[in-house]
């Protein structure tokens, strides 16, 4: 199981899957790329990067305006 802190939404979800790509998770979430920054055990990861069970993952939504 993997345990996923969304900050923004300040809420905890966890998912069944063992190892998912960081791209797949933020689909599943309904978060688009262009706006997280997801930490895998206090590291930035990329949308390529897998997180695992065990591992402590971090989502910030980073939005601009002008």
């Amino acid at each position: 199981m993997i345990r996923v802190k969304v900050l923004e939404a300040n809420k905890i979800i966890e998912l069944e899957d063992e190892e998912i790509i960081v791209k797949n998770l933020l689909e599943r979430l309904g978060l688009r790329q262009s706006e997280c920054i997801v930490l895998r055990n206090g590291v930035v990861v990329t949308e390529e990067d897998a997180v695992r069970s065990g591992d402590e993952v971090v989502v910030y939504t980073v939005k601009s305006g002008g």
